[in-house]
């Protein structure tokens, strides 16, 4: 994903359409934007006063808590040569938190844990 916008070219874009130096679509050629964003910023000015981006809303809270992250290290422990597939069931049967093998692989190497990649 890129990165958003600066707020000094919003603040440009909106000052222009404010002189009426342009409506949106033709702003955003001037300004190499895209239509929908200038027509969200002119949107966002007038109807809610923000001339500013929203501030980022964290995102998905992670499923898997410490006592989860707690389990699964005790489970590499034990059996450091198990699948994906059985850590994830494990897991949820000491915890009952449900997790894609992809998200317990993700899990692992942010925890640096190394598994046996052969049997």
């Amino acid at each position: 994903m890129g990165q958003p916008y600066s707020s000094d070219l919003r603040e440009r874009v909106l000052l222009a359409y404010e002189r009426h130096e342009g409506g949106p679509e033709l702003l955003a050629r001037r300004f190499q934007i895209s239509r929908a964003c200038a027509y969200n910023w002119v949107r966002a000015a007038r109807l809610e006063g923000r001339r500013v981006a929203k501030p980022h809303a964290g995102g998905v809270p992670a499923k898997l808590d410490a006592e989860g992250v707690s389990v699964l290290r005790a489970l590499v422990r034990e059996d450091n040569d198990a699948t994906l597939a059985q850590y994830r069931d494990r897991l949820a049967a000491r915890t009952g938190i449900a997790l894609s093998p992809a998200v317990v692989c993700r899990t692992l190497k942010r925890l640096g844990l190394a598994r046996k990649k052969r049997r």
